[in-house]
């Protein structure tokens, strides 16, 4: 079996706000994971082309961390590009970013760019029609999956609770969606799991192979150990489907991030292989 590896995710993105990521100064947030085990780092930046990628290397490496992936929904929360939108411009912009995104993870060395937010949005809230936003996302995909492929990374979609998008909700509906898609993965996370489906665990098992990355979260989205999920069964069932790469700790950062990162560690390392 492959060992499982613990980062958490930290925002890149002057004046946008997104309660479960960490927001605070790099170089002590850098300092903190490393204090406290973790193997590595998630990016979520906001702005693909603003990023000193060679700087923000270094600081990583000298922390001792690795890049465990680039996160972009910041991107949605700043500038609303979405790879579903009706509108050929922002759908366009929005591979802009993608692109720019899948060329930052190669030099940051992770070849790995989620696909959460920046979906985009469907239904009558949105006035959107969910059937067109899943077939412009499905193109979107193929495109990113195309250059991804060139470049030696992947992309890995994140399905998301129905409080936050109508737009694939669930694993199945992901797996559907990126069918034939080989440089297309999932990312599973545990918060949102626990909202659409009928097991948290019994989704890890569905997703099998196609576990291209992990978030982890407790059932109230707090730090993993604060809510009910049995994280045993998680990190037995991962292991099982044969993956082997980093648990990424997405949740609200309460009290503040220090505390965060140090209970996910003290619940998460001591069953990590």
């Amino acid at each position: 079996m492959g060992k499982l590896k613990l980062s958490a995710v930290h925002a890149i993105a002057p004046g946008i706000k997104f309660d479960v990521v960490i927001h605070g100064p790099l170089t002590n947030v850098l300092k903190l994971a490393s204090r406290y085990g973790y193997e590595g780092i998630e990016y979520n930046i906001s702005n693909p082309f603003e990023v000193d990628v060679k700087e923000l290397l270094e600081v990583t490496r000298e922390s001792g961390l690795e890049v465990s992936a680039l996160s972009t929904g910041l991107s949605y929360l700043r500038y609303g590009y979405s790879l579903s939108s009706p509108k050929d411009e922002v759908r366009s912009k929005a591979l802009e970013f993608f692109r720019k995104y899948v060329d930052i993870s190669v030099e940051l060395e992770c070849r790995k760019v989620v696909v959460g937010l920046a979906r985009g949005k469907c239904g009558d809230e949105v006035g959107i029609d969910c059937g067109l936003a899943r077939k412009l996302l499905r193109e979107s995909l193929e495109v990113l999956n195309d250059y991804a492929r060139e470049r030696g990374a992947i992309i890995v979609f994140e399905p998301l609770n129905r409080y936050e998008t109508k737009l694939i909700n669930r694993v199945s509906e992901a797996i559907e969606l990126i069918k034939g898609l080989k440089n297309v993965k999932l990312l599973l996370d545990t918060f949102h799991t626990t909202l659409e489906e009928r097991s948290p665990y019994e989704a890890i098992m569905e997703a099998g192979e196609l576990i291209g990355h992990v978030h982890v979260a407790d059932t109230n989205r707090l730090a993993p150990g604060l809510g009910m999920l049995d994280w045993e069964k998680v990190i037995f069932r991962l292991l099982r489907v044969g993956y082997s790469g980093f648990l990424s700790v997405e949740a609200r950062a309460e009290p503040n991030y220090e505390e965060l990162l140090k209970v996910s560690a003290s619940t998460l390392k001591p069953l990590l292989i």
